[in-house]
């Protein structure tokens, strides 16, 4: 077991130098095989590794994730997103911060499309900074609360992030989707509240309520798009498509509204972002071949049992250790992708999760919501490198300014630890 420990060792040395995480898994579990069969030119070691990675590849399920990347990337082309900033600015407007809480509604709204909060940072960030700014909102406030808002993409539903645990951890998407949403809400409420608070110290004023002759024509403009996670959920509850066939109707409904009814691309605009789609959803499906191998290699050398024993020993409560694998979470996510980290470890915890007795929804749920915070930390931070452009501040300017707002992410997470029912509610009602 010892020795399947150091392969775990070596996947991290890699990752750390810099090897993107599907080769550093790829060679890491070529490495455990051949040490399996004894020897490193044994071409059965190659093909064990190439059979794990088909079986897992073999999955109805990851078709939802080209399809829910291509969703997002046509919403963001077909001058949506600006329709949905709009209408909900419109509807915020009387609050203080109007444009914060705004900066909010409208990630909510488009994470029911997209699911990515790189896709919410670079496409509706850039427009929330132009309005922000455009309206006297001082730079930082606005960076901070759209770098905050982009973590709500991957929570709420369609999220890839889980669709990835889904497929790893052999549970239903639907019920992951749908325990989802309390989370991604309460989120949306703490910052709003915060902005609230912010805009409060700042003497900002409120502004009037918008006349109807202002939100109907907002309202006409942004209500296909809204209904969009409306479709999704709605056609996931009533049994009318699996959640992968939801995918594929998003994409189809996405393309439908840009290129037949607001008439925003043509032909040519979705060919291309057909083919980054395709080019996306290839190193994700690399990462998912080869960690998927790994995980089964790390099971075949008895470390999650190990593991799982350690932590016994440690602790019998099931709240605490939740509590003590969020802290673990939260170092692996300052330095690997959410998605790719939810890969190799979801395999290698699963075990634990049975010992203690923890929902598996629940427990990815936390999961998910925890290591989303690296997106928002050094060194790795996606969102606050896609944000710099958008912004014009430096990343250490960034990361200071989401500070408040991860504090407050902690804070619901907890609070989801302690009382699992606010994950556990929906999708026992629905199911």
């Amino acid at each position: 077991m010892i020795v399947y420990l150091a392969f775990v060792g070596l996947l991290i040395l890699l990752i750390v130098l810099g090897m993107p995480v599907g080769f550093a898994a790829g060679v890491t579990a070529f490495s455990g095989a051949a040490y399996f069969f004894g020897d490193i030119g044994d071409p059965r070691a190659a093909t064990m590794i190439a059979r794990l990675a088909l079986d897992k590849m073999n999955n109805f399920l990851l078709l939802a994730i080209p399809f829910f990347l291509l969703a997002g990337r046509l919403m963001n082309t077909g001058g949506i997103t600006e329709r949905l900033f709009d209408f909900v600015s419109l509807v915020v407007r009387p609050l203080r911060g109007g444009l914060g809480h705004a900066n909010v509604l409208a990630s909510v709204l488009f994470a029911g499309m997209s699911g990515s909060a790189t896709a919410d940072a670079v496409g509706l960030g850039r427009i929330e900074m132009r309005a922000m700014l455009s309206q006297g909102y001082d730079r930082r406030f606005s960076a901070g609360i759209t770098a905050a808002s982009s973590l709500i993409g991957p929570i709420l539903p369609p999220s890839i992030a889980l669709v990835a645990y889904s497929v790893q951890a052999e549970v239903s998407v639907a019920a992951m989707f749908f325990a989802a949403v309390t989370p991604g809400l309460l989120m949306a409420a703490a910052y709003m509240a915060y902005v609230s608070v912010q805009a409060r110290r700042a003497g900002m004023t409120a502004g009037r309520f918008a006349r109807l002759s202002e939100l109907w024509p907002a309202f006409r403009k942004a209500i296909l798009p809204i209904l969009t996670p409306g479709i999704i959920m709605g056609g996931i509850y009533f049994g009318v498509f699996t959640p992968t066939e939801a995918a594929a109707v998003a994409a189809l409904y996405a393309a439908l509204l840009g290129l037949l009814f607001y008439r925003e691309f043509g032909l040519s605009v979705l060919l291309r972002e057909i083919r980054g789609t395709l080019i996306d959803s290839a190193v994700i499906m690399l990462i998912i071949a080869f960690t998927s191998a790994f995980g089964v290699l790390m099971i075949r050398g008895q470390v999650p049992i190990a593991l799982a024993e350690y932590l016994a020993s440690l602790t019998t409560s099931p709240t605490l250790l939740l509590l003590l694998l969020m802290g673990f979470w939260l170092v692996v996510g300052c330095f690997m992708a959410q998605t790719p980290a939810i890969l190799i470890l979801t395999p290698i915890l699963m075990p634990i999760v049975e010992r203690f007795g923890i929902d598996p929804i629940h427990f990815g749920v936390v999961m998910t919501l925890t290591l989303t915070l690296g997106l928002l930390t050094p060194p790795v931070g996606m969102v606050l490198y896609a944000l710099i452009q958008v912004t014009e501040l430096d990343f250490a300017t960034l990361a200071r300014l989401a500070v408040p707002y991860l504090v407050l992410t902690v804070a619901v997470i907890l609070l989801l630890i302690v009382v699992p029912e606010l994950v556990l509610f929906l999708p026992s009602v629905l199911r």
